[in-house]
C-alpha cells in the first residue's frame, strides 16, 4: 500500500514537472518571437522613412527601390514568423499542451487557434503585402508623385498599422500573463521587460504616425490653406501616452514613452540620409533636384520635445492620483479632460519645431498676395483648435479603452 501511495505521488510530481515545462517553452516560443517583431518593427520604421524621402529626393523608378526592399522584406518576415506561430500554437492547443487553451488563444476560422496578437499581425502584414502589386499597378497608371491617400498606399499603411497594433497585443498579453501568475521579475526604470517591449512597439506606432505627417492633405477655407498635419499627431501621441499609463500602471510612462520616440527619430535621421546617399552613389543615379542632397535635420529628430510638456501633464496628474487614491487611473470624463488639455500644447509647439523644416509648419496658411479678413481669420482659428480639442479627446477616450484591453487581455 505504501509503495503505491509513493508510486502515485511520483507520478503526479512527474506530470506536474513536465506540464510546468511546457508552460516555460509556451512563454519562451511566444516571448523570443515578440522580441524578433519588434526587431522586424524597427526594420519596417526605418524604411517607410527611407521610402517617403527616396520619393522626394530621388523619385520612383522601379518597384524594388532600396527602401522597398528593406518595408517589404519586413512584412514579409514579420507575417512569416505571424503565420509560424500561428500554425505551431494550433498544433499545441490540439495536443492540449498547457498554457495553450481558449484563455490563451483566439480561434480563426474555426480551425486555427493561436494568439491574438500573432493573429491581427498577421492579417496586418497579409493586407500590406496585397496592396504591393496593387501600389505598383497605381504608381504606372499614375506616375510616381502620387499622395499618402492614393488608395493602395493607405491600403498598405493601414495593413502596418494593424499588424503594429497586434505587436502590442502579444506583448501585453505575456505581461498580464506574467502578472497573474505572481511571478516576480526584474524591472527597469520600474518596467518589466515586457512592458518596456510594451513601450517600444507604442513607440514605434507614434513614429509611423510622424513618417506621414507631412503627407496630410491642406483644407482650402476661403484664401487660407489650413494645414492638418497636427490632428495625426495630436491622436496618436495622447492615444498611446493614456494607453501606456493604463496598460503598465506607471506614473512618468508617458514621458519615458516620449524619450523611446526620440530615440526613434534620432535613428530615424541619423540613417535614412546616409542611406539616401549611399545608394545613389552605388546605383550612379541623379537627384530629383539637382544638388539638393538630404542631410541630418536636428528639427526632425528634436520633433518629439512638442510632446514632452503634454506627456509630463499626464504624468503628473497621474502621480497625483497615486499619492492620493493610490491608482494613476482617472474616470473616462477626466480622462477625456486630459485629452483636450495637453492638446494644445501639442498645436503650439509642433509649428515652432518645424518651421526650418516644412513650408507647412504654420497651421493657417493665406494665400500669397491675397489679404484674408481678421475676422474669418478668428473664426477659423477658433473651429480649428475645437476639432484639434475634439481630436484629442478620441485620441484619450480609445488610450484608455485599449489600455485597459491591453492591461488584462491574456489572449
Amino acid at each position: 500500500m505504501a509503495r503505491t501511495e509513493v508510486h502515485s505521488t511520483s507520478s503526479a510530481t512527474l506530470s506536474k514537472l513536465a506540464q510546468v515545462s511546457q508552460n516555460v517553452q509556451e512563454r519562451w516560443l511566444r516571448r523570443v518571437s515578440a522580441w524578433l517583431l519588434l526587431l522586424f518593427l524597427l526594420q519596417g520604421e526605418l524604411g517607410a522613412v527611407w521610402d517617403r524621402e527616396w520619393h522626394a529626393f530621388v523619385g520612383r523608378d522601379q518597384f524594388w527601390t532600396p527602401p522597398h526592399t528593406l518595408i517589404y522584406s519586413c512584412v514579409a518576415g514579420a507575417g512569416l514568423l505571424a503565420l509560424a506561430v500561428v500554425l505551431i500554437e494550433t498544433f499545441r492547443y490540439r495536443g492540449h499542451v498547457p498554457g495553450v487553451d481558449d484563455t490563451s488563444t483566439v480561434p480563426i476560422f474555426r480551425f486555427f487557434h493561436a494568439p491574438l496578437g500573432f493573429s491581427v499581425l498577421g492579417f496586418g502584414a497579409l493586407l500590406s503585402l496585397i496592396a504591393a502589386p496593387l501600389d505598383n499597378y497605381w504608381h504606372e497608371l499614375y506616375g510616381i508623385d502620387i499622395a499618402l491617400w492614393a488608395p493602395f498606399h493607405m491600403m498598405g499603411v493601414t495593413g502596418g498599422l494593424i499588424g503594429m497594433l497586434g505587436m502590442v497585443y502579444v506583448f501585453a498579453s505575456e505581461a498580464a500573463i506574467e502578472r497573474q501568475s505572481g511571478a516576480t521579475p526584474r524591472r527597469f526604470l520600474g518596467l518589466t521587460a515586457l512592458e518596456l517591449g510594451i513601450t517600444m512597439a507604442m513607440g514605434s506606432i507614434m513614429n509611423y504616425v510622424l513618417t506621414g505627417f507631412l503627407q496630410f492633405p491642406v483644407v482650402t477655407v476661403g484664401t487660407i490653406h489650413i494645414s492638418t498635419y497636427p490632428l495625426p499627431l495630436i491622436a496618436g501621441c495622447v492615444m498611446f501616452m493614456i494607453a501606456a499609463l493604463r496598460t503598465t500602471q506607471r506614473a512618468g510612462i508617458a514621458t519615458l514613452l516620449t524619450f523611446v520616440l526620440f530615440l526613434h527619430t534620432l535613428a530615424v535621421e541619423l540613417f535614412v540620409p546616409w542611406a539616401i546617399r549611399t545608394a545613389v552613389a552605388q546605383q550612379a543615379i541623379p537627384y530629383r533636384v539637382a544638388n539638393l542632397v538630404p542631410e541630418f535635420r536636428l528639427d526632425y529628430a528634436f520633433l518629439p520635445a512638442a510632446f514632452l510638456l503634454s506627456a509630463v501633464i499626464i504624468d503628473g496628474i497621474a502621480y497625483l492620483r497615486v499619492r492620493k487614491t493610490g491608482s494613476p487611473n482617472s474616470s473616462m470624463l477626466q480622462t477625456i479632460i486630459q485629452g483636450i488639455i495637453v492638446t494644445l500644447p501639442i498645436v503650439f509647439f509642433t509649428p515652432l519645431i518645424l518651421r526650418d523644416y516644412t513650408p507647412y509648419a504654420p497651421i493657417f496658411l493665406p494665400e500669397k498676395g491675397v489679404p484674408f479678413e481678421p475676422a474669418q481669420m478668428t473664426a477659423i482659428v477658433i473651429i480649428s483648435l475645437f476639432i484639434a480639442m475634439a481630436v484629442g479627446a478620441l485620441g484619450a477616450w480609445l488610450g484608455e479603452d485599449f489600455g485597459d484591453i491591453w492591461r488584462w487581455n491574456r489572449r
